[in-house]
């Protein structure tokens, strides 16, 4: 069950942040989260800029 919360959370994070173009403060806000937060959260699950892809303008 954890895991499958875990993978769900990630998408989501991975998604969201791609979608604001890596504005962390803005990822966070629309999150709900501090910025210390997502960041954790970031490198609990490896999300960095080059795992994503950003969304084509």
């Amino acid at each position: 069950m954890q895991e499958r919360l875990d993978t769900l959370e990630a998408r989501i994070l991975a998604q969201t942040i791609a979608r604001c173009g890596w504005n962390k403060s803005l990822t966070a806000r629309e999150l709900g989260l501090s910025r210390v937060g997502l960041r954790a959260k970031l490198e609990r699950y490896g999300i960095v800029p080059e795992a994503v892809h950003r969304p084509q303008p």
